[in-house]
């Protein structure tokens, strides 16, 4: 379920009229006022039903990524897992070029302007599987000099394939979520996962090559992408044509937001790549087990874009001081559902990994290291939709280059070395960990600092301080008085004792989560109006 975005609490209240709107007492105010409300209302309601619907796909679907995320590394081992994730983030760096930034830009205009989306998708589709030709050379170039081995090279050719699906994909699925047509997607990527899952069940089952590893992702993007086009001509009209001035347009326009995108996409790609070459393999395996397990707290982030972003859009059109009470909201709720989960992964790091084999007990300390990176990473989408959405793109834009293009490469090879050497086996993944938890922390600084006083209100500040404090007094608990318990039991009383601490504070409040389920029950229809009174 998506986290609790309550728009607008109880006692606040909307923008007030210009210096040229009519007095609250007109009726002409009354009616516009009424007619802006339900506008408003209407779009809410269908933005939760959205979320809804989205999430209860993707918590089938990560049903069945959890199950991989845990059966992948156990089956393979440390050594060739690190293949597996080396290969893959090596493709995807170089695929970073066929981003675009579209997917921003279509959130962005096509939610305000449906028709436009024919205007450019054939054109840039076709631009993009030409990058996808002229990428394949580069990468078998740069193979070929580092030496790579045949497995990793076949299986970076597989993922390179995988990786242009993807993408292209990901357009597809921005343009359904700007038109508000989510209901065939959700059952797509359950269908899409069920391909994936069972695949990578028959390539192990029948003990492949290591390279068939990547063929269901493959397999299943492809079907994706059918599913997807059908369902964007059928709700949008899309056509396929090629307009090249208009393409032109839209990716100068789309300019920033491709910048940003590539240095994002970098984040837990260019670190792998790093590690595999100053390290090992082996630390790269370590690596991506924890990763593989603090992923799972990104379950939220398709929901954030999908539905969060046109629904921010539209209140921008309208006023700044609408979104930023969105953004204010949103953040409260997604640190409402993301800190308890890193509290889980955090406590329980030594039997996360453990379910994975003993031969990934080095994982435990980079995943305790990376697990507040991605509350940190939430709180740096919402600041950075809020900088989007008020035309300070250039910020968040220039902010994600400096922390991934120069602080990642810079903490790596300076961490990689000197935890290793401090700490052994897992030293490298561990240093590696470090170093995407410091960039992120400059990172959120930066643009919560660009928003200023916008970032936050009383509520959100007194939100966070309460969940601060209740998380020390359970980590407290969890070093001294429960720590003779056995540690699935100690883990479920802190879990226990974290649910009644927030709720008794205040921290978070129940009746915001009933009223979410109440507009959701509408699926988007305003509030009945009260009858007239004779």
């Amino acid at each position: 379920m998506p986290p609790p975005l309550v728009f607008y609490a109880p006692g606040q209240s909307w923008p007030a009229p210009g210096p040229h709107a009519p007095t609250v007492n007109s009726p002409s105010h009354s009616i516009s006022q009424d007619a802006g409300e339900r506008e408003r209302s209407h779009e809410a309601m269908g933005a939760v039903r959205n979320g809804l619907q989205l999430g209860g796909s993707l918590l089938a679907t990560y049903a069945i990524a959890m199950g991989v995320r845990f059966l992948l590394p156990a089956h393979l081992g440390p050594e060739s897992f690190g293949r597996f994730n080396y290969a893959d983030s090596f493709s995807a760096v170089f695929f970073i070029a066929t981003h675009l930034g579209l997917e921003m830009y279509i959130r962005k205009e096509v939610s305000r302007r449906p028709e436009h989306a024919s205007d450019f998708f054939g054109s840039t589709l076709l631009l993009r599987l030409g990058l996808t030709a002229v990428l394949m050379g580069v990468m078998a170039l740069v193979m070929a000099h580092f030496d790579e081995p045949a497995e990793v090279r076949q299986l970076v050719y597989v993922f390179a394939l995988a990786q242009s699906l993807i993408i292209i994909n990901a357009s597809v699925a921005a343009l359904l979520h700007a038109k508000g047509k989510v209901a065939g997607l959700s059952v797509s990527n359950i269908v899409t996962k069920l391909v994936w899952g069972g695949g990578l069940l028959a390539v192990a089952v029948a003990g492949l090559p290591l390279p068939w590893l990547a063929v269901p992702l493959v397999a299943s993007e492809a079907v994706k992408l059918g599913v997807g086009w059908y369902l964007a001509r059928a709700h949008m009209g899309l056509t396929f044509k090629v307009d090249v001035p208009a393409t032109l347009k839209v990716l100068k326009a789309s300019l920033p937001f491709f910048i940003t995108g590539a240095a994002l996409a970098a984040n837990g790609r260019l670190d792998v790549m790093l590690l595999g070459m100053v390290a090992s393999h082996e630390e790269v395996g370590w690596y991506g087990a924890a990763w593989n397990i603090a992923g799972l707290t990104f379950f939220l982030n398709p929901v954030f874009g999908w539905v969060l972003m046109p629904l921010a859009s539209r209140a921008a059109e309208r006023s700044e001081a609408e979104l930023t009470r969105l953004t204010r909201r949103a953040m409260e709720g997604t640190l409402a559902v993301t800190v308890p989960m890193m509290m889980l992964i955090v406590l329980g790091a030594p039997l996360w990994v453990g379910l994975m084999g003993g031969a990934f007990a080095e994982s435990a300390m980079p995943l305790r290291l990376m697990s507040p990176l991605f509350v940190l990473a939430f709180v740096t989408m919402n600041a950075g939709l809020w900088l989007t959405m008020t035309n300070r793109e250039w910020w968040v834009t220039i902010t994600s280059v400096i922390g991934s293009v120069g602080l990642i490469p810079l903490l790596n090879l300076l961490l990689i070395p000197l935890m290793s050497d401090a700490l052994g086996n897992g030293g490298g993944a561990a240093g590696t960990a470090l170093s995407m938890l410091l960039m992120e922390i400059c990172v959120t600084i930066s643009l919560l600092g660009r928003m200023g006083k916008a970032a936050f209100d009383g509520r959100l500040v007194s939100m966070i301080a309460k969940t601060a404090a209740i998380c020390v007094a359970i980590v407290a608990l969890d070093q001294t008085l429960l720590a003779s318990l056995n540690p699935w039991v100690r883990l479920t009383v802190e879990a226990v004792l974290y649910i009644v601490a927030v709720l008794a504070t205040g921290a978070v409040r129940p009746g915001e989560v009933l009223q979410v389920v109440r507009i959701a029950r509408r699926r988007g229809q305003p509030a009945p109006e009260a009858a007239p009174t004779p």
